[in-house]
């Protein structure tokens, strides 16, 4: 009973505070109706990993559809939002993908936000990877009757540096000068513009250097020439021991060059070619090597040059002693030689005597039909391929043939 007291005491009062709070509450829905912001918002970037690149979406989508509840006196503008994507959990691939939130705030407390679109953004962070390209000078097509010389780049590689994905593309810098018709040479410092294989631009990349300078002497001062094709300074290293070179054999023998006079006067009057190893060689060396022309110089011989360095070791002699043998001997007879062996003097590349092994040196006499008796036969040797016998002493022997077993001596090593 007491609760039905409580509840109908002064009831007037409280239906009239429930009304009151009715009203109170209908006009706070009038006055704060869901509204939406017609313009967008731009999304920044933040916590983005060090060494990335954010190479999607490109272009960021902006926010936009916002709905928002805001009093009617509440002035609503762009820079009444700030959206936001946090990229400190993204992952760093150049794969790979990740989805992160988009965070919309109100820079004023009066507005409330309701909803927004997108809610959340797939990015792509890539790695940041450098490379080293070759600069390449374009200079368009000159003025009539101007002939510009090769370009003289102060460097002829820069590193290159962005995004994976991107700087897997770039094939070369390129220095892009222009040629005056007043016929000036070029001394110009030009940006590097990165391009890929197919000669098209390639954005979003960095240079070190970000410049290089470029001269290009233009007119009469560009000349041609033609100089011998020098390969004895490419020569390097050394023969096998008692072997030396002793001809160079070059095809083309000349060569015609182009390039401005200072650049020309490098090459001292002769075209140098690439180097050549003879290391350790004991036979002639057949190749064939590119021309190594300095900087500025140019050649329209586009073929290798063909080189053949022939090797010889120097001529000496040598005389040792061998054993004799007799050929076409008869099991029975007994045959005494004069002496069991001669000095054999032999003469030839010193290398080739030095390779020589005497224990295995043989000189022979031949006794084939002869009788009984003493006989005076003429000393034989053959010589390895490569080596003369220049003389034999004795030149020949006596030999005494008996009727008996075979005795004929065994060859003596020098």
């Amino acid at each position: 009973m007491r609760i039905v007291r409580f509840i109908f005491r002064n009831w007037p009062l409280k239906i009239g505070a429930v009304l009151l709070a009715v009203m109170l509450y209908g006009a706070m829905v009038v006055l704060q109706t869901t509204q939406v912001f017609p313009g967008t918002v731009a999304v920044e970037t933040v916590n983005q990993p060090a060494n990335s690149y954010l190479v999607k979406p490109d272009p960021m989508p902006a926010v936009q559809d916002i709905r928002y509840l805001a009093s009617a006196d509440v002035p609503i503008s762009q820079s009444s939002f700030r959206a936001t994507i946090d990229l400190s959990g993204a992952q760093v691939s150049d794969s790979d993908y990740s989805w992160v939130k988009v965070n919309l705030v109100s820079t004023d407390q009066r507005i409330q936000i309701v909803d927004y679109q997108p809610q959340q953004i797939r990015v792509t962070l890539d790695p940041i990877i450098q490379k080293e390209v070759d600069v390449q000078v374009d200079y368009g097509t000159p003025p009539a009757g101007l002939q510009p010389g090769t370009p003289v780049v102060s460097q002829g590689s820069v590193e290159v540096s962005g995004a994976a994905s991107i700087v897997s593309r770039v094939s070369y810098a390129e220095a892009q000068v222009r040629i005056d018709s007043s016929g000036l040479d070029v001394s110009q410092d030009p940006d590097l513009v990165a391009k890929d294989a197919s000669g098209k631009t390639v954005d979003n990349v960095t240079f070190n250097p970000r410049t290089v300078h470029v001269d290009i002497q233009v007119g009469s001062q560009t000349r041609s020439e033609t100089v011998p094709v020098d390969v004895a300074d490419s020569i390097h290293g050394s023969p096998a021991p008692g072997y030396y070179i002793t001809s160079i054999d070059v095809s083309p023998a000349t060569v015609e060059v182009l390039g401005q006079a200072d650049a020309l006067a490098l090459l001292k009057g002769k075209a140098p070619t690439a180097g050549i190893s003879i290391a350790g060689a004991t036979s002639d060396i057949s190749t064939r090597v590119d021309l190594a022309l300095p900087n500025g110089v140019t050649s329209d011989t586009t073929a290798q040059i063909s080189v053949v360095i022939h090797l010889q070791s120097p001529v000496s002699t040598r005389s040792v002693t061998v054993g004799i043998v007799a050929d076409g001997a008869s099991p029975d007879h007994s045959y005494t030689l004069s002496t069991p062996s001669v000095i054999v003097t032999l003469g030839g590349a010193t290398a080739a005597l030095n390779a020589l092994d005497p224990s295995t040196l043989v000189a022979s006499i031949s006794v084939a039909g002869l009788d009984n008796g003493s006989h005076l036969v003429t000393v034989a040797y053959s010589a390895p391929a490569g080596i003369k016998v220049l003389a034999i002493s004795p030149p020949q022997i006596t030999v005494t043939i008996a009727p008996g077993s075979l005795t004929s001596p065994s060859p003596i090593p020098s």
